[in-house]
């Protein structure tokens, strides 16, 4: 793993970026300055996409990196179109609270009442569970760009089975909100992106937002690669239907921006442009079940969380493995994080690294390795012989990397709970300790190897780890919920 060092006596020559209104104090000049020397390593790094940061109520970062159109030579900026996956449900949950505002309809209605023929088990389904991704209800029943009628897509759904007793757990739902997409359309008696733009986006300025309606200038719109650099193409490239994606992403996925949309989104949240102060208390704090956490749950569209310096962020991200979309917003702090881009490669992290750096100047952000063909062959070497000979004989296959050659931390770890999943938690745990050697200063890595360690029966070596990842990342309630049930025994 590799870490930025960054020389203070060279940041001067960092000059501000396109939108940057200044900043006050040297402290947080010099804070800014990191945070784009660092932006400007994960570029040669690979990085493609746009940034926009505001901190403590001014936008200091406005840039693109990399490349929109490697074949055109078309640079990313911040005007910049992109796919931003499942931060959409943020625009759909808004919708609802803006037909509730108008009495239109209740968070405590059932889906019985916008649906025909729903079975019994999930007719007492509410919109707020479905706002809540506690309805029970599978993620998918379809891939993204798969063809799919309207009422075929709602019969698919009935006849799907349900995880758990609605409004008992917790568990994402793609298919949920698009239910409440089509509830839009029903209540309102409008095509769903018609119904945001005249209700949401216009209102706060948004007018590169939408599936279909802004008529994208094609150089504008980003072409996705993947982490070998192929070319995935555009999202209106793949099979859409004439107003936008079908059911299976409509509603929950798929909506296109840029990260001056975004920040006029988190701008207009900000005031009663959109939705009543009554209307956003119950988006980011609607009713919870009984007994959860309320430092850390996930509310209509957004997750909210306590930070350890007493505050509230707001945040949600999306993907479709190959753009994604990191959206922070301390909204207490005055500062917010928008990342888009265009490149599965590795750097979903990087909203969360900046984030970091905002609220702790002395913070180390690590400079994540792009996930390339060179890394991902020499990664599942050392994969295999972790499982086949054990942690010690990967650990010096490690040893052995040529320059360029770097273990992938992401890939580690997906193998690893691959084999926990399997029933074969010794071996996942040779796998989580190369990771836990490789990036001794990653959180993450110690918390699965706990986990691994807790379902092999090793109690103190799941407490050990648990209490490493917690140590590394005072955020992490799982750890601390899992240490906390470990150590009342």
């Amino acid at each position: 793993m590799k870490y930025i060092v960054i020389l203070l006596g060279l940041l001067s020559l960092h000059g501000p970026g396109a939108g940057s209104t200044g900043v006050a104090g040297v402290e947080q000049g010099e804070t800014v300055a990191v945070i784009r020397a660092y932006l400007d390593t994960l570029e040669h790094e690979g990085f493609s996409g746009a940034v926009l940061v505001e901190f403590r109520g001014k936008v200091v970062i406005s840039e693109g990196y990399g490349y929109s159109n490697v074949e055109k030579k078309l640079k990313n900026s911040t005007r910049t179109v992109f796919d931003i996956g499942s931060v959409t449900k943020q625009f759909t949950a808004a919708a609802i609270m803006k037909l509730e505002m108008g009495g239109r309809l209740s968070t405590e209605d059932r889906l019985s009442k916008y649906f025909k023929n729903v079975p019994a088990g999930k007719s007492e389904i509410t919109i707020h569970q479905l706002l809540r991704h506690s309805s029970g209800l599978v993620s998918n029943v379809g891939g993204d760009y798969e063809r799919i009628a309207e009422a075929a897509f709602v019969d698919t759904v009935m006849k799907s089975p349900l995880k758990f007793r609605p409004g008992t757990a917790f568990s994402y739902s793609n298919i949920g909100y698009s239910l409440l997409g089509m509830i839009v359309e029903k209540v309102s008696g409008m095509p769903y992106e018609s119904f945001l733009y005249r209700n949401l986006w216009h209102p706060a300025g948004m007018e590169q937002t939408g599936y279909r309606r802004p008529d994208f200038s094609d150089d504008l719109v980003a072409t996705g690669y993947q982490n070998d650099d192929r070319v995935w193409g555009k999202p209106m490239e793949k099979q859409w239907d004439e107003d936008g994606p079908f059911w299976h992403l409509k509603g929950n996925g798929g909506i296109l921006s840029t990260v001056e949309d975004m920040f006029r989104w988190n701008q207009a949240l900000l005031t009663d442009r959109v939705l009543s102060e009554g209307a956003k208390a119950k988006l980011y704090r609607p009713k919870l079940r009984e007994g959860e956490d309320s430092a850390s749950y996930y509310a209509y569209g957004w997750d909210v969380h306590r930070t350890p310096r007493g505050t509230t962020f707001y945040w949600h991200n999306g993907s479709n493995g190959i753009f994604f979309a990191d959206f922070y917003r301390f909204i207490d702090e005055g500062t917010t994080v928008i990342v888009l881009t265009n490149k599965s490669n590795g750097f979903q992290g990087t909203g969360r690294e900046v984030a970091r750096m905002l609220f702790s100047p002395d913070y180390e952000a690590v400079v994540p390795i792009a996930d390339n063909e060179r890394n991902r062959s020499f990664t599942d070497h050392v994969i295999e012989t972790a499982m086949q000979q054990g942690a010690e004989a990967a650990t010096n296959e490690r040893a052995k990397a040529k320059p360029g050659q770097h273990l992938l931390e992401g890939r580690v770890n997906e193998k690893g709970y691959e084999l926990l999943q399997g029933g074969s938690a010794k071996q996942a745990v040779d796998v989580f300790r190369i990771n836990v050697q490789a990036f001794p200063k990653s959180a993450n890595t110690y918390d699965s190897l706990g986990e691994a360690y807790l379902m092999t029966g090793d109690t103190t070596l799941a407490i050990e780890n648990y209490s490493k990842s917690l140590a590394l990342d005072p955020e992490n309630e799982n750890a601390r919920e899992v240490l906390k049930r470990l150590q009342a025994k």
